[in-house]
């Protein structure tokens, strides 16, 4: 059994218009998802800030609740008793809910028509790799901004995490400095990333960052994404897996593969940016993967079966269970 909390399907189905759930190059389809053993995955609502930020934000959730509809045998939501994927939405950058100029009166009121829509939305990330309304990307070195600040007052008590995948390092610990100042009630994780001393990347999360969110009971996705494995070396996921236990996370690491299309409108910015035209290493390069990850994994490592388990799936139930299953409904945003 596996649960992953990254995938971009959605982005991938409304990106061209016409693509199916049943085509391989989304890396995450159906099938592949199936052969790999998921039984839950986390769709990614995903859009760069911009003008049809919303637009796309929306569309993306609307292809959420098609699936659901019309593929009743293949996708569940989560926690319903069936033998289809269940699926979870969440919100990887803010600005799919929220456009620049609007009040942020309407965008919350927008998310609030989406989180009855949804149900149940397993994280929002403020930013992505850039600067927006609420702080600032891993490509930049903004922090929180006010908001920031009351996008995530409005979120307190509501059983959605916050996640750090996409944070600037000053937006990191700016987030975790108002959740304590103002005793909010948020949850945190890094749904898609792997560690920076292994893999110098602004995506990755630095070490003090990781053992906070292992600290707060978070989670961490390990990301196939292969520079953020390694330049060269494949088998250097084994060594993230063994960073992270160092660092005391043996119940906080879990899958986020972040598998997305290497074809698709902002893939090109990504080519540019990290020089590489294949995005994800043959070892593991789509969903049906995972139990191969897993053998790598055992087999570099001698990991034993206990640990295995929480990473296929132990650990993030026990974190979505920790939050969704006892939702809060009575409070609007």
């Amino acid at each position: 059994m596996i649960v992953d909390l990254h995938n971009d399907l959605l982005s991938f189905l409304v990106d061209k218009p016409g693509r199916s759930m049943d085509d391989p190059l989304s890396r995450g389809s159906y099938p592949q998802l199936k052969a790999g053993g998921v039984q839950l995955q986390t769709l990614a609502i995903f859009t760069t800030t911009g003008p049809q930020s919303v637009e796309k934000g929306r569309a993306q959730v609307e292809t959420y609740l098609h699936l659901l509809k019309h593929a009743p045998l293949r996708f569940a939501p989560y926690t319903t008793s069936s033998s289809a994927i269940q699926l979870l939405p969440a919100f990887e950058n803010a600005s799919s809910f929220a456009s620049e100029s609007e009040p942020l009166a309407e965008a919350l009121k927008r998310l609030e028509t989406y989180r009855a829509a949804l149900r149940k939305i397993a994280y929002i990330g403020l930013t992505w790799n850039s600067e927006n309304r609420f702080g600032g990307g891993n490509d930049t070195l903004v922090g929180l901004k006010e908001d920031g600040k009351h996008l995530l007052v409005a979120l307190s008590g509501k059983q959605i995490a916050i996640d750090f995948s996409h944070t600037s390092d000053p937006l990191a610990y700016d987030i975790l400095e108002w959740i304590d100042k103002e005793q909010l009630d948020l949850r945190v994780l890094a749904s898609h990333s792997n560690f920076r001393a292994l893999s110098d990347y602004k995506r990755n999360l630095p070490e003090e960052i990781a053992k906070e969110l292992i600290r707060r009971k978070g989670v961490i996705g390990l990301n196939f994404f292969a520079p953020f494995v390694h330049d060269t070396d494949p088998t250097v996921l084994a060594r993230h897996v063994e960073y992270a236990l160092h660092l005391g996370g043996e119940d906080a690491l879990c899958f986020g593969a972040d598998f997305f299309c290497d074809t698709d409108s902002y893939s090109a910015l990504i080519k540019k940016k990290y020089g590489r035209e294949e995005f994800f290493y043959k070892e593991y390069s789509n969903a049906s993967m995972y139990p191969a990850v897993l053998k790598l994994l055992a087999d570099k490592l001698q990991l034993k079966e206990p640990f295995l388990q929480k990473l296929a799936h132990e650990n993030a139930l026990a974190f979505l269970k920790r939050g969704l299953s006892e939702a809060k409904t009575s409070h609007a945003l």
